[in-house]
């Protein structure tokens, strides 16, 4: 980061800002004089605030020289992350089906709908027990216990993996203790730093999805806050959290015949700007089963690494999203995805980094 001072800045303006950064970030800075003056801060500075700094007297212009969202940057990271979860990678040239129930409504559609995630052929098994809803009205899962209890039945009975969505920071050791493959922060959680900064602090890969309401920065950025292992006071407490890996869901927009608009060259955008692993969410972003599956297509065409869909045993009597959720479709979508991802390998578009357009290593 360079701060650039204003021509007739004061030497005592000069110092302020640099007491600043070190006092509020424990940043050290170095002065360049010439016609006017420039303050260069070195180390991690995703984490300063230039509005604060532009509000010190004497201060022209802040000017950052790299990403906020430094460790998700490909700037910095040119190899594509590739994160194992019991034996299943996820980035890189590897496509990852992630399939399941929305939510665990009883231990019968529980089961059922997992056998059929199995017998599609997903990598990752969805065993959400917590549900952030639309109205808080909304089923919202079962009691913790009983939907854990559930949950690793469902393991046991396929052998998978698992992804299962945390909303309540309380419930993270509870998860962790049933054996949750990986941690699912929802799109109505993206931001919330005291959860990511509690995820910052577990070894265990999260998928992040990308909020209804976020710009790509903004949510590499939430990405790199689970990453630096930094609290809010701006301190390093951890090495951090190097296992996430991305989920595209759509945004919110004018169109109402969909649930959400995806914006398909999101897909290649994030792959050039960041290495982390990047699945995409048909189900979510249309809303609705009739669509899912060409949507699905169109995410592996431009590039996800990954698809996460909703696999439901009976549709018509789910107690959430049922609307969107597919059943004998499952098989077909990730047989042909494979196929898809397969072919684009084959004339050189899918191949890990090169697939964003950045030469490898």
């Amino acid at each position: 980061m360079i701060i650039h001072m204003a021509e007739g800045a004061s030497p005592e303006q000069t110092q302020r800002v640099i007491d600043r950064i070190w006092t509020d970030y424990g940043l050290h800075c170095e002065t360049i004089v010439s016609a006017t003056t420039v303050v260069g801060v070195k180390g991690i500075t995703s984490y300063v605030d230039e509005g604060r700094i532009l509000e010190l007297p004497g201060v022209d212009r802040v000017i950052r020289i790299t990403e906020k969202y430094k460790d998700a940057s490909r700037n910095f990271h040119h190899e594509d992350t590739i994160v194992d979860v019991q034996g299943t990678p996820i980035g890189g040239p590897h496509l990852t089906m992630v399939g399941g129930p929305c939510a665990i409504e009883s231990e019968s559609q529980a089961l059922e709908s997992a056998r059929m995630a199995k017998d599609a052929g997903v990598d990752v098994l969805r065993t959400f027990v917590d549900k952030s809803r639309t109205s808080p009205y909304d089923y919202r899962g079962l009691p913790l216990e009983q939907g854990l209890e559930i949950a690793q039945a469902m393991m046991a009975e396929t052998g998978l993996p698992s992804v299962s969505e945390l909303i309540d920071i309380r419930h993270l050791d509870a998860f962790l203790k049933a054996g949750i493959s990986i941690i699912q922060i929802g799109a109505r959680s993206a931001q919330y730093s005291p959860l990511l900064e509690e995820l910052s602090r577990v070894d265990v890969p999260v998928i992040l999805k990308h909020g209804f309401g976020n710009d790509m920065n903004e949510w590499l950025c939430a990405a790199a806050y689970i990453m630096s292992g930094i609290d809010r006071e701006g301190r390093t407490v951890g090495s951090g959290n190097r296992k996430v890996i991305l989920c595209y869901r759509g945004i919110k927009a004018f169109e109402t015949e969909t649930r959400f608009a995806a914006d398909i060259s999101m897909i290649p955008l994030v792959r050039t700007k960041s290495h982390l692993p990047l699945l995409a969410d048909p189900s979510h972003s249309s809303g609705d089963r009739s669509l899912v599956e060409r949507v699905a297509y169109a995410f592996v065409a431009a590039g996800a690494q990954g698809v996460e869909f909703d696999i439901h045993n009976n549709p018509e009597e789910a107690l959430v999203d049922g609307k969107q959720a597919v059943n004998s479709e499952a098989r077909r979508i990730v047989e042909n995805a494979r196929k898809i991802h397969a072919m684009l390998a084959g004339v050189g578009i899918e191949t890990g980094s090169n697939a964003a357009g950045v030469p490898a290593g």
